[in-house]
């Protein structure tokens, strides 16, 4: 049986523990064992958090990292954000040890030390991983007749040492595909959601990332959109509310993949806790069904 630490990050556990419940019945699903970490922290924040105070940003993501060190296995994450710092932390300290002595010195009085052994996955790597897609085509039972966006999101194209950036999104797409639900595509896929830009100009976010992706999904009567990452799902579903007041009205279903597999895998709305949702998940649940 596979194994992996587990890091959930801010948002699932506070604001969309339905993605946790999800992610949880896929990977039992498929033999894959997850180990929580106890006491981790935010990772912290990709973009704001490293331009206040750099080391202090990696010393945070280092102590969460030693956490999955303790336990001896590499850290599957269910965000984009999470992702792209571990992963750059990671790489970093793993490559300057000056730095890497430097920031431990800043967690040994927390008890902890980060050493570089082991590495960042993120969710839709290790669904895919070895005959992951194959594995996920055996556990479906319920097909999925639906006609779907998909939303890769920024920082799943974070790859080492100016790698395939499409590498993780190809992955993506044929994990849905594996649903049996088709994906189109749009001429806005690579769009941020308009998250940061948020912090500083909502209205600029909302009309100049979230609404032409939300144009192209209805202009091809899309049942719904997945995403990887539950921040851009809060983007997605609050932007709709949100763009009412500037009167645009959209009421597009948007839900994490590990939501749509375990749809696939038979289980229903009630036990994934789909009504946690700000947008109509729940009416794409009664497609399946």
């Amino acid at each position: 049986m596979k194994k992996y630490a587990l890091f959930l990050g801010c948002l699932i556990p506070q604001r969309l523990p339905c993605t946790e419940i999800a992610a949880r019945k896929v990977f039992e699903k498929l033999g894959i064992e997850l180990v929580d970490l106890q006491g981790y922290t935010c990772c912290p924040d990709p973009i704001v958090a490293r331009l206040m105070d750099r080391k202090m940003s990696l010393a945070l993501s280092a102590r969460n990292l030693s956490l999955a060190e303790q336990h001896g296995l590499d850290i599957v994450v269910l965000c984009n954000g999470c992702f792209e710092t571990l992963f750059e932390a990671n790489r970093e300290l793993k490559h300057n040890p000056k730095l890497r002595d430097e920031v431990n010195e800043l967690l040994s009085s927390t008890g902890r030390r980060y050493d570089g052994k082991v590495q960042v996955k993120h969710v839709v790597e290790v669904l895919y991983a070895g005959n992951g897609v194959e594995m996920i085509k055996k556990h479906i039972e319920r097909p999925l007749k639906l006609k779907l966006a998909m939303h890769p999101g920024c920082h799943l194209f974070r790859e080492e040492n100016g790698g395939d950036i499409m590498r993780k999104p190809r992955m993506m797409r044929e994990i849905i595909h594996a649903t049996g639900a088709d994906v189109i595509e749009c001429k806005n896929d690579r769009i941020c959601c308009g998250f940061p830009m948020m912090q500083a100009d909502e209205e600029w976010a909302l009309k100049n990332n979230v609404l032409p992706k939300l144009v192209c999904y209805q202009h091809a009567q899309v049942d719904g959109v997945v995403v990887p990452c539950p921040t851009c799902n809060l983007q997605f579903e609050l932007g709709q509310v949100m763009l009412r007041k500037y009167g645009e009205r959209y009421n597009i279903p948007c839900l994490h993949i590990v939501e749509l597999l375990a749809l696939a895998f038979g289980f229903s709305a009630e036990e994934l806790a789909l009504d946690i949702h700000r947008s109509p998940v729940l009416q794409l649940a009664q497609k399946v069904i």
